[in-house]
C-alpha cells in the first residue's frame, strides 16, 4: 500500500474531515491528497473499509474520491455505499469523480446507493482526468496529461471553497448523456472476467500487483503473479502500475501505460 495515504482507520478519529479513496493509477488519490491539503483530516483506502464492516468514525465531513469505471461507480465502491455506516453521527458527504470524458449517471447510483442507508449525498463534483483504460482508449499524449494534472489544485480550491461556504447540491460539470450508464454497465458486468488478463514472460513475481489490487484477485504462485477469483473490480492498476509490462488485456494495451506521479514512487 502506498505509504502517502492510510490504510489504518484507527487515525481517522477526531478529524475535520474524512476522504475516502479508491484509485487504481493514482487519478483519485491526487485528487484527495490535494481535497486534504485543504479540508484537513486524512485519506483512507475505500479498498481496506470494505475488507471490513465499513463502520467509520468521523467528525464532520466524508468525502469519497473515485474514478468512474464504464459510466457508473467502481465495484468496490459500489460495496462500499452499500454497507457504510457512522459511528457518531451523520456527517455531511461529498461525492468527487474522476472522468476521461464524463461521468453520466454515476452520481445518481451513488445518490442511490446513500439513500438505501437513510443518508444523504450534499455535495457532488467531477475532475476531469488523463483517459487510461488502454483497452479500448489511448493514454492522453504529455502535454495533456500535464494540462490536465496542473489543473487539480484549482479544481481542489474550488470544491474545497463550495464546502466551506455549505453550498449543498449537485456541481458535476462533466455529467454527459445520461443514456451511456445504461449502455456501458452491462459490458461491464460481464466483462470483469479475470480470464482475459494475460500474464508475459517479463513477470518477476515481484508482488506489486497483488499487494494494490482493490478486489484481491491476485496471488503471487510459484514467483509469478496468478488471478484467483474470476472477477475483479477491472480497475487496471495491476496493468499500469507493473514496473516490467508483464500484464496485458489485449494487444492495444502494449502500447502505452500510465501512472499518475503521485504513485511513481511505487511503479
Amino acid at each position: 500500500m502506498n505509504m502517502l495515504w492510510k490504510n489504518s482507520l484507527s487515525d481517522t478519529r477526531h478529524e475535520q474531515s474524512v476522504i475516502i479513496c479508491y484509485t487504481g493509477t493514482g487519478n483519485s488519490l491526487q485528487v484527495a491528497l490535494a481535497l486534504k491539503e485543504r479540508l484537513g483530516g486524512d485519506v483512507v483506502s475505500a479498498a481496506d473499509l470494505t475488507r471490513g464492516d465499513c463502520r467509520l468514525e468521523h467528525d464532520g465531513i466524508v468525502g469519497i474520491v473515485c474514478p468512474v469505471h464504464f459510466y457508473g461507480l467502481p465495484v468496490t465502491i459500489v460495496d462500499l455505499l452499500s454497507r457504510i455506516s457512522f459511528i457518531n453521527g451523520t456527517p455531511e458527504i461529498f461525492l468527487v469523480l474522476t472522468c476521461g470524458t464524463f461521468t453520466s449517471r454515476a452520481d445518481s447510483e451513488a445518490e442511490r446507493l446513500l439513500g438505501s442507508r437513510n443518508l444523504k449525498l450534499d455535495y457532488v463534483f467531477s475532475v476531469k482526468m488523463p483517459e487510461n483504460y488502454t483497452p479500448l482508449f489511448r493514454v492522453p499524449p504529455q502535454d495533456k496529461i500535464d494540462e490536465l494534472l496542473s489543473g487539480v489544485d484549482g479544481k481542489a480550491e474550488e470544491i474545497a471553497s463550495i464546502i466551506r461556504k455549505r453550498s449543498r447540491g449537485n456541481h458535476n460539470s462533466n455529467k454527459g448523456p445520461g443514456f451511456m450508464t445504461g449502455i456501458a454497465r452491462g459490458y461491464f458486468i460481464r466483462g470483469r472476467k479475470t480470464s482475459k488478463f494475460r500474464l508475459n514472460s517479463k513477470c518477476t513475481g515481484c508482488g506489486l500487483c497483488a499487494r494494490i489490487c482493490p478486489a484481491d484477485a491476485i496471488e503471487i504462485k510459484d514467483g509469478r503473479a496468478a488471478w484467483v477469483k474470476d472477477r475483479c473490480d477491472l480497475c487496471l492498476a495491476c496493468l499500469h502500475r507493473c514496473p516490467f509490462w508483464a500484464i496485458e488485456r489485449g494487444r492495444l494495451t502494449r502500447r502505452k501505460r500510465y501512472v499518475n506521479p503521485v504513485l511513481d514512487e511505487s511503479r
